[in-house]
């Protein structure tokens, strides 16, 4: 019911954009107050779960296995992206019968090359922001640790983090009442302001990126979700991702949809220690979608400036800087214009492409944030496949069915199968067993 709701929201808001125009900014205060809610769920959220979720798990090479495999996954699924708009541009040329202006500049393309600088700030105040959301999982996952290796004296400070844990996610379920007119409000707006863009010079690539996106989504979603889960994995990712999906559509923020993509993973069933630290994580470094931009602003600008881009130098150095600008450069605070930067020095275009590659960067971003924000999700679930075992979603189904016979305050003792001391760990977790 409540997707239906959003979709027409979305529907509705879109219609009202497409024929208001420009003049549907106005309506840029009613989405900002929604978008401002969720921002400020965003650190609380972070900080309060992935200490309670860490400081819980003990076992930290379980921890190292966690973020082995998400770096891995990270950087094999932003290849594969990248892949997925290198085909057809070797097939159609992005840029042809356009006509771009190359006479504008940009005010301020400095951006910050300082890649160390997205994992530590320099004040404690400062770690309490979204635009350092990096600094703070680091900072949180020290403080973990920590709580940790201090033993008995660190249960009340776990306790206290699982309470505030579970009152911030009861702030996002009253946020997200306002979600359909927050979104709808943004939607209007996003295609009142971009939707004459679309149709000038830029609507092959735009029409081009489109199609390359919502198959890369289902593809890269489906196939996720089928590693991590086989099909009932599928089934439950696909049941449950509508929120996260509009949400990110139509706030083009990762940061906006964080709150909602754990409230997804919690549907999931996706353990608390893989989900609380591989989502937020994602939100940064993540950003398959941001890779399929970044390969259709090399080769349109190729296009543009008479350069061939289909030769193997090219298209592995495309592919190259797309995963390190979108993975990498993308978690800097104040990063500006850093993956344009990148790109003209990497390619030798001219700094007048750089309000070209803003403009498409702009039109794509939604989408694009689409599939940056629910891959997340998926690959939590691939990690939770490896680490769990593959039968993770079977025994989430034994243990929800065994929790209805178990009454609270029940002594449990546990026999020699891991299977049955897994089952009876996930109740013990969500019940009151001793």
């Amino acid at each position: 019911k409540s997707s239906i709701l959003l979709l027409a929201a979305m529907v509705a808001g879109g219609v009202i954009g497409f024929f208001w125009g420009p003049g549907a900014s106005v309506l840029q205060p009613i989405a900002d107050t929604f978008l401002n809610l969720l921002y400020c769920c965003v650190v609380p959220l972070i900080f309060c779960s992935l200490t309670a979720a860490i400081a819980k798990m003990q076992d930290l090479a379980k921890l190292r296995k966690i973020l082995m495999i998400f770096l891995i996954g990270v950087i094999v699924s932003g290849v594969i992206a990248c892949l997925f708009m290198v085909a057809p541009c070797l097939v159609i040329d992005p840029a042809e019968g356009s006509t771009v202006s190359l006479t504008q500049d940009v005010a301020d393309a400095s951006g910050s090359m300082n890649v160390l600088g997205m994992f530590t700030v320099g004040d404690f105040p400062l770690l309490f922001s979204k635009s350092n959301l990096m600094a703070l999982i680091v900072f949180t996952v020290i403080f973990s640790i920590a709580i940790i290796q201090i033993g008995e004296k660190g249960k009340p400070i776990v306790e206290a983090m699982d309470r505030l844990t579970a009152a911030i996610v009861n702030v996002i379920n009253i946020v997200m009442k306002l979600a359909p007119l927050g979104l709808g409000c943004y939607f209007a707006i996003l295609i009142g302001s971009n939707g004459s863009d679309v149709i000038g010079p830029l609507s092959k690539a735009i029409v081009m990126y489109l199609f390359v996106i919502v198959a890369y989504y289902v593809v890269s979603q489906t196939v996720f979700a089928y590693i991590g889960g086989g099909m009932e994995g599928v089934r439950i990712w696909w049941a449950t991702c509508v929120p996260s999906t509009l949400t990110a559509l139509g706030t083009c923020s990762s940061a906006a949809t964080l709150p909602v993509n754990l409230q997804q993973a919690k549907k999931i069933d996706i353990p608390d220690e893989i989900a609380d630290l591989v989502i937020p994580l994602g939100a940064n470094l993540h950003k398959d979608g941001a890779c399929v931009i970044q390969i259709i602003k090399v080769a349109f600008l190729c296009s543009v400036f008479h350069m061939e881009y289909a030769t193997p130098r090219n298209i592995l150095m495309s592919i190259l800087v797309a995963v390190i600008a979108s993975v990498v450069m993308g978690g800097i605070p104040a990063g500006g214009y850093v993956a344009e930067i990148f790109i003209i020095s990497a390619f030798g275009f001219p700094t007048v492409a750089i309000p070209i590659m803003v403009l498409i960067g702009t039109i794509t971003d939604a989408p694009a944030t689409v599939v940056n924000v629910t891959g997340d999700t998926g690959l939590a679930m691939v990690i939770t496949r490896f680490v769990e075992g593959k039968d993770w979603i079977h025994r989430k189904k034994l243990a929800q069915k065994a929790a209805e016979l178990i009454p609270d305050g029940a002594v449990i003792f546990l026999d020699a199968s891991s299977t049955t001391q897994r089952i009876l760990r996930y109740i013990h977790d969500r019940r009151n067993l001793k």
